[in-house]
Parts: structure tokens; sequence; C-alpha cells
């Protein structure tokens, strides 16, 4: 084998792989924030003080040649019970990642081989792997099926629901805004002028763990987020502890950016997004609701586009879903896709039967859906 594979299951494990883990994150062509070693090891930590969640540990799969360490398998390992069957499941750290990938060095092909020819030899340890939300980076999915092809291992590629918006930066936002339709057109400029007026002001945050208290403000918004006519659920709020780690690791390596709207010393509206190559990623935005007649998370996004365009970016993601304001700027979308990998061995597909065929079954008896 060119390569070796090494599971790392502990908490010690995970920290000697920081350093690499960074290197090959930071220099990946199409780089992806949520396979970052500091936001697996926020999310884990997380993961592992909840005891409802059962049997979990890290399994990250250590690609290696040459004693060195080439590519990365960002991965968990999972027991859930099904039916009163229990199931071994290998999948991604959370479900908080819009894009997945597989941390990969300059030879996908090989290391992907290599991480299936280690599932076939660790057949004895696992029933069902399931990596949702995997991203189409350029081969990507023709090179899983490809390698999976070859062997005995029972598999399916399964699209996504929801795909993921995206604008080309190509100009500044006036240019952008010109060549929206005319009522949507004048529906925005109209906002903006009246946020004008009330003296609101925008600005980017690309430092947020150097802003003194900005967690803290964020949250305050958020708690007054409304959807549908109700408070809705805090998002950054339930998970105080992980966006401060993620600011405070991630935020330095220039991964993260924090886009406000302001009136003088009050925070109106907030947008956290992050920078991935030449790509910005819109990923979650909150706003007062006193203010709700401007829409304030949209009227954000002319601001960041010129952030973007100054500062070298190609492209604006709106990430998962396809919520109206997000179709209005889109120019394209990109496609994720779930791949299911089903051990063949008897006990296994059994386990897996359960797990998926007859939860689908019973879903669609009783009208629910996964």
């Amino acid at each position: 084998m060119r390569y070796s594979v090494e599971p790392t299951t502990t908490a010690e494990g995970l920290a000697s792989l920081e350093s690499d883990w960074n290197r090959l994150s930071g220099s990946a062509p199409s780089p992806n924030v949520f396979m970052t070693y500091d936001w697996f090891r926020a999310w884990n930590q997380l993961c592992l003080r909840e005891p409802h969640r059962g049997v979990r540990r890290p399994n990250v799969l250590v690609l290696k040649k040459d004693s060195v360490v080439a590519g990365i398998s960002p991965l968990i390992y999972r027991e859930t019970s099904r039916f009163g069957l229990a199931v071994r499941k290998l999948e991604f750290v959370g479900e908080h990642s819009d894009y997945n990938d597989l941390v990969l060095g300059n030879d996908p092909a090989g290391q992907i081989k290599a991480i299936v020819d280690f599932l076939i030899q660790a057949q004895d340890r696992w029933d069902l792997v399931d990596l949702r939300d995997l991203r189409e980076a350029g081969m990507t999915r023709a090179l899983m099926e490809g390698a999976l092809s070859h062997t005995r291992l029972l598999y399916r590629i399964l699209p996504e629901k929801g795909r993921c918006p995206y604008l080309s930066i190509g100009s500044d936002s006036a240019t952008i805004m010109a060549g929206l339709s005319g009522h949507v057109r004048r529906t925005l400029r109209k906002r903006m002028e009246r946020a004008r007026a009330l003296g609101l002001r925008t600005r980017i945050i690309e430092n947020p763990h150097e802003e003194r208290g900005l967690l803290a403000r964020m949250i305050a918004v958020e708690h007054q987020k409304h959807l549908h006519g109700k408070l809705s659920r805090p998002f950054v709020g339930e998970y105080r502890d992980v966006f401060q780690s993620l600011f405070d690791t991630l935020g330095p390596h220039g991964w993260i950016y924090i886009a406000l709207m302001e009136q003088g010393d009050h925070l109106v509206a907030w947008q956290v997004g992050f920078r991935c190559g030449k790509a910005l990623w819109d990923y979650n935005k909150a706003y007062d609701p006193v203010f709700s007649q401007l829409a304030p998370g949209t009227i954000l996004v002319p601001s960041v586009l010129d952030y973007g365009l100054s500062h070298g970016f190609e492209e604006y993601d709106f990430l998962r879903g396809e919520e109206p304001y997000k179709m209005i700027w889109s120019s394209g979308h990109h496609d994720r896709f779930r791949l299911l990998i089903r051990n063949p061995c008897r006990n296994s597909r059994a386990r897996a039967f359960v797990y998926l065929d007859l939860k689908e079954a019973v879903y669609r008896l009783f009208g629910k859906r996964d």
C-alpha cells in the first residue's frame, strides 16, 4: 500500500494531529472551514459532554506516506439504537456543517482508495458508514464511486435536499444590484436609504477574537430573533462555548468574519461568515425585530459583497437552503450528496436494514420524514 491508515480515537491522539491537520486544511485546493481541526475539536467536545448521545468517540482516519501525515478522514464512531437493535456507524462530527469533505493532499484518488481498503480490513468494527452533506469538489464523487465499485462493499450515493445558492463576485454591489429585477432593486434601495436615514452603519470584523464582548452582544440580538411570528430557537447562544472556541481558534487563522449593522452602540444585525479560499460563506445571522421592516440581514449582503470584491474573493456562498432572499441574489447553486456504505457481513447487513430501510418504511407508513 502506498499509504498506511491509522485510526485516532483519543483526545491525546487528536491533539497530536493539530499541526498536520491545519497544514492540510490550509493548503487544500478548495478550503473548507468545516473540515478544520478546530471545528472538529469544538463540536466533538460538545457532543462528548452530552450523555444522551450514547457511545460516541473520535474515529479520525489518518493517512500516512513515509511516516508523514498526507490526509485525514475526520470521522467519529457512534452507536445508535433503532427498534432495539444497535447500529455501529462511522460519520462526520455533527449536523452543523453545510459542506463535508475528506481532508486530502495532492493524491485524492490514491487516498480515497486507501480509505476504502481500510474499511474493508476493519469490517468487524462497523455496520454502516453514513457520510452526509458531501460537497462535489473536483472529482470527489467519481473517485469515491470508482474506489467502491471494485469492492464487495454495498453503497448508495444520494442527492441531499436543499441546494446551496451562490453569487459570483465579479463587480461591486451597485453593479450586481443593477442586474436584479426592478421591483427587488427598488425595494432594496428604499430599505438602504431608510437605514442610512436612521443612522445605521455596517462594518466587517476580520478578527472577532479581538472584539471585546462581541459574542455576548450577538447572543443578545439572537434572543430576540423571530421566525413566522414566534421567538425562534437561538443557535449561537445555545452553543456559546463552541462559538467562543471558534472565535478564539479559527479567528487568528483568518477563517471567520463578522458583518455588523449598528446604530451607534446598539447592535441591530449580524452575520457570521467564513473565508474559504476565494469564497465567502454566509453561515448564520440574526437581527433586532424592531428593525424587521428593513430586512437587515438582506441589506447586509451588499456590504459583504463590496468587502469580498476589495479583498479578492470571487464567490459569495449562501450555503444550504433556498430561502427567497438567497434566490434573489444567486447566480447558481452547489449540490451536495450523501454516501451510504453498508458492511456486507450478514449481521451488519441486518443492522443497516433496520436502521435505514425499516425506519424509512415506518416513516412512510405514518407520514413522517427523515
